[in-house]
Order: structure tokens, then C-alpha cells, then sequence
């Protein structure tokens, strides 16, 4: 028999009531309500519609389906850490999709520890002897340093300092690539690459942040693979996915090919740096319709200025800079807290840097 639970959090004083959260395990994971989420962040719901919901305010869409793996936010398409899940006519979603995506995203503003942005790390993939992707009319290595090159003219031109960790054809190793990055302070890290499909027929771009810790990998080396390690890249959890957020929305706008969504992974160079970063996959080397795209200068040029956009777009709402009020959903009270260590079934506090929570001991 499944059993329900109540978690009440603290609010800020002044503010009337409690925010209460109801929270049930399914299959050994935290859910709760995608009433309570709208609830809490005084956004509209609409009507029940089988297995779909809809929340919206002034200025943010969440849209979902109980039974996938994927929420729309604004239109772009972000691949949840668990699947959605339906029980007695409510539609849940876990604990953990709402402290890394959803409280990040809608209230970027409240994001802990955030600094003032001032240098972009650029990566282009492989190099040298290592090409990566390969198709009939170019190779990965070449295309992410032709990306590379655009990008780091315009960020300059924006005012920002550029670091790059190769500017010619030549091999780095993942480790040193995360050396460069982790020599620097009030620095962005994005790395550059291209698709390859088992089939050649994959379509469209992706972007990847880090996989939080318990929140299984994406990328195909370790699909469904959960990790419990702390990475030195989670510290920036929050920042990651408002990084991956912002690149992929501007590449999604300007590049109109097919959305493949937000994911987690756990590659070298996202998981050891000690600053935000995010690894974007451009399109498929090897598929009839992205290789024409990709081999075009001007695709190339839209990435580059994809890039500028939202590094411009990240630094004015997080990275230092005071956010616009289009950009931030004002809720006076602290973010959820849904602390995996703290029984199923206690009072817990609240805790505002539910970003961070810790994951020791606990199972998903």
C-alpha cells in the first residue's frame, strides 16, 4: 500500500502560511506533486488532461507527460533526471528534477555563489591524430576549431577575456584541457563538438552539463549508469544546468534544427573543472541532413554567435550581474528542500541551497 508523506518547510517570515510539500517514494525515489510545484512558484494550472499538465506564468512555460522523460520549459526540450510519474490522477515529478532543473531555471536569480563572469574557456573537441566524427564532407576536429575561432572573435568583441585550449590542429588531452580551465577564476567553460550516429541517421543538437551526484549519465559510454562520487563539477550544479539552459535555448532559437534536449553526462571535461561548464554537440557529422548544415560556413557562424548570446545572456542574470525582472519569477519564500538523507516522513528545514543537497547514503 503506498503511503503518503508531508514535508512542511519554514518560509520567510512575514509571508502567510506554509509551503507544504507532498512528498511519496516511488521505486526508492522522492516525487511530488506537479501541484505543489505550481503551487509554490504561483504559477497556473491548467485543467487535468489525462497524463499532460501545463503550468505557466508571466514569463516561464513547464510543460510534461507522466510516463517520459523529458519536460518543456519555454518550448526546449530538457530530459528529465527520473520519468514522470502518474498515481491515483496526479502527476508526479521527483524531488531531485526539481532541485537540479526546475528551482535553477524558473528562479535563476537565487542561485548560491554564483560570480561575476569576466573570462570564457573555449573548447574544441579532439584534434591532431584524433579527429572524432567523421563524415563524407568534413571532420569533427576541424569543425569545433572553425566554431571555436568565430566564437572567441566575438566574445572578445563583447568584451569578454577568451581562453582557448587549442587554436590549431593539434591533440590535447582531456586532462590538460581541464587544467586550463581550472587555472581560472570568474570563468565559463564550454566545450565544442559534433554527432556521430550508430546509424547515420541521428539528427539535431544536444547539450550536456554534468550529471548530479545519483542522477544517472546520458552519454552512451554509461547510459543509465548512476554515480554517487562527488565530481568537482557539481559544486556548480546550479550554474551548469543555467549554463546548459542558455546556450541550447539560443542555439534551438538561431540554428532551427531538431531540439534533442538537455542532458547529463559525466565527460572528463565537465566533470573535473572547477567552474560552470556545459559540452554542446552541434549537429551529426555523419547524417545526410545535419552534414550538409554543418559543413556550411554560416551554421557554423550561427553557433559561434549562439554562444556569445548566451554566455552575454548567463553573466547578466547569474554570473554577477543583477537580473532583469522577464528573466526571474519573484517568490519571496526560500527554495524546496527535499534533503535525501532526512527520512521519508520527517519534518526537515528549510534549506536555501537545496542545489547542493547531500547525497550520502542514499539510494535512488
Amino acid at each position: 500500500m503506498r503511503r503518503l508523506f508531508l514535508v512542511f518547510l519554514a518560509v520567510l517570515p512575514g509571508l502567510a502560511g506554509a509551503a507544504t510539500w507532498n512528498v511519496i517514494q516511488l521505486d526508492q525515489r522522492r516525487y511530488v506533486p506537479v501541484s505543489d510545484v505550481a503551487a509554490f512558484y504561483r504559477m497556473a494550472q491548467d485543467a487535468s488532461s489525462g497524463d499532460r499538465f501545463r503550468l505557466a506564468s508571466a514569463n516561464r512555460i513547464v510543460e510534461g507527460r507522466a510516463g517520459t522523460s523529458e519536460v518543456r520549459i519555454n518550448g526546449v526540450k530538457y530530459v528529465t533526471c527520473f520519468p514522470l510519474r502518474s498515481r491515483d490522477g496526479r502527476i508526479f515529478i521527483s524531488a531531485m528534477d526539481v532541485t537540479k532543473i526546475i528551482e535553477p531555471l524558473i528562479r535563476p536569480g537565487k542561485i548560491q555563489g554564483a560570480t561575476q563572469i569576466r573570462t570564457v574557456v573555449l573548447d574544441a573537441g579532439h584534434g591532431g591524430h584524433d579527429s572524432g566524427a567523421v563524415g563524407v564532407l568534413g571532420r569533427e576536429k576541424d569543425y569545433t576549431l572553425d566554431v571555436v575561432l568565430r566564437a572567441r572573435a566575438l566574445l572578445l568583441r563583447a568584451g569578454f577575456k577568451v581562453k582557448t585550449t587549442r587554436l590549431s590542429d593539434v591533440f590535447i588531452p582531456l586532462e590538460d584541457r581541464v587544467a586550463i580551465a581550472n587555472r581560472l577564476t570568474g570563468a565559463l567553460f564550454v566545450s565544442v563538438h559534433f554527432n556521430k550516429s550508430n546509424t547515420s541517421g541521428g539528427t539535431g543538437i544536444e547539450t550536456y552539463a554534468l550529471a548530479p551526484r545519483g542522477v544517472p549519465s546520458m552519454d552512451e559510454a554509461s547510459l543509465h549508469y548512476s554515480d554517487f562520487t562527488q565530481n568537482p563539477g557539481n559544486v556548480h550544479d546550479a550554474e551548469n544546468i543555467a549554463l546548459a539552459a542558455a546556450v541550447h535555448s539560443m542555439m534551438v532559437r538561431n540554428l532551427r534544427i531538431t531540439d534533442r534536449g538537455i542532458k547529463r553526462a559525466r565527460f572528463v571535461v565537465i566533470k573535473n573543472i572547477r567552474i560552470p561548464g556545459v559540452l554542446l554537440e552541434g549537429g551529426f557529422v555523419d547524417s545526410p541532413y545535419d552534414s550538409r548544415l554543418i559543413a556550411a560556413p554560416d551554421y557554423r557562424q550561427r553557433i559561434a554567435q549562439s554562444l556569445v548570446e548566451a554566455v552575454t545572456a548567463y553573466a547578466r542574470t547569474i554570473g554577477g550581474g543583477v537580473p532583469q525582472p522577464s528573466d526571474v519569477i519573484t517568490v519571496d519564500q526560500p527554495a524546496p528542500s527535499f534533503d535525501p538523507t532526512v527520512p521519508v516522513g520527517s519534518r526537515t528545514s528549510l534549506d536555501s541551497t537545496m542545489h547542493r543537497i547531500d547525497l550520502s547514503g542514499w539510494q535512488p
